[in-house]
């Protein structure tokens, strides 16, 4: 694949849930570049203008996107070069392990004028602390939301000699790489100010859809599926749930440009119905009206916490405006520059 657009961080019912390590795993990293700054200096512009460059050079890029603001990014990865790009600033803090030989600072705040910005000292502090308190209370309805989703999942059991024959049948035309596979775990979807957000784009995949409920998981399937390519030796993106990140809501073989994917029931006439695979009768516990309760619950919470994110993304608009003002571009641009110098001379 060209181009994958996935989130390497999620907010979930766990809080901030961070997969950054599996930006790039670390066995391909050759060139390592962390990103600091406040908001607002140009973090995700300068990756972006660095994603634009490889691919005009041919090289196929991987975007992750923010779940705080899923139109900006949080990094980038060149894994045919060895390359990746990453925010490292809070929540997802990170620092050069390798300096110098393989991992370099971007400090994008050298470019701030600290004189003029020091008057705004005070409501600087004031709408981070907002924003903190807004992410805090978020959390909580994301937690609510996780308990009571719980509530609303249908029981039922997945068949074992089921599942083995199912990761046989859709892996049995993957070719046979020879050793042990590589697995990363990111997010597809996120809980974003937009809403539950999706951004693998399905155009060029071959997709195959189970059918499962919103409030279940298929995480066994999906297991014996990623051991079985595993064991072919071929890479594998376990795609998490985004509310409860210990699940798995599939699995994406990006090398075979191939999809394993929940979705809801009756949504895609090309999937499998779930119950083929499954024992048990997929009822519900509980009365009508508790499960109703249960469900309109489950749907406020969600719906709670989403207009926290939305309240945090306003504020974090104000809080970008100190800093995007008092930016010096100039020295921004020469150190894209610099960058951009590398990556050419390493194509």
């Amino acid at each position: 694949m060209s181009e994958i657009h996935l989130f390497a961080g999620g907010n979930t019912a766990q809080g901030f849930y961070s997969c950054f390590e599996d930006i790039l795993p670390p066995a391909q990293r050759r060139r390592m570049f962390y990103i600091k700054g406040g908001p607002g200096v140009g973090k995700s512009t300068l990756m972006n203008r660095v994603a634009k460059a490889a691919t005009e050079a041919g090289q196929p890029v991987e975007f992750f996107h923010c779940s705080s603001d899923p139109d900006s990014l949080d990094g980038i990865a060149l894994p045919q070069l060895g390359w990746a790009m990453m925010d490292g600033t809070a929540p997802h803090v990170y620092d050069p392990v390798i300096p110098g030989a393989r991992d370099t600072l971007l400090s994008l705040g050298d470019f701030l004028d600290e004189d003029a910005m020091r008057p705004k000292a005070k409501e600087i502090d004031r709408l981070q602390q907002e924003i903190s308190q807004r992410f805090r209370r978020c959390y909580r309805f994301l937690s609510a939301a996780g308990q009571l989703g719980k509530l609303c999942g249908a029981p039922y059991e997945l068949r074992k000699d089921a599942l083995h024959q199912l990761a046989q049948e859709w892996t049995a035309d993957l070719p046979r790489r020879g050793g042990h596979g590589s697995c990363r775990r990111l997010f597809s979807s996120a809980f974003t100010p937009k809403g539950l957000v999706d951004v693998l784009p399905l155009d060029g995949l071959r997709v195959q859809w189970v059918e499962c409920p919103q409030t279940n998981c298929l995480t066994p399937l999906w297991q014996e599926l990623s051991w079985t390519a595993c064991w072919r030796g071929l890479p594998v993106v376990h795609l998490l749930n985004p509310l409860w990140p210990e699940e798995l809501d599939g699995v994406l073989l990006p090398n075979q440009k191939q999809l394993f994917r929940t979705c809801l029931p009756k949504t895609r006439p090309d999937a499998v119905p779930l119950e083929t695979w499954t024992k048990g009768d997929w009822a519900a516990e509980g009365s009508d009206k508790e499960q109703n309760y249960d469900r309109n619950a489950f749907e406020l919470m969600l719906q709670r916490a989403l207009e926290q994110l939305t309240c945090a993304k306003k504020l974090h608009d104000e809080l970008e405006s100190h800093y995007a003002g008092h930016m010096d571009f100039l020295g921004w641009q020469q150190k894209l520059d610099k960058v951009l110098c590398q990556l050419k001379a390493s194509l």
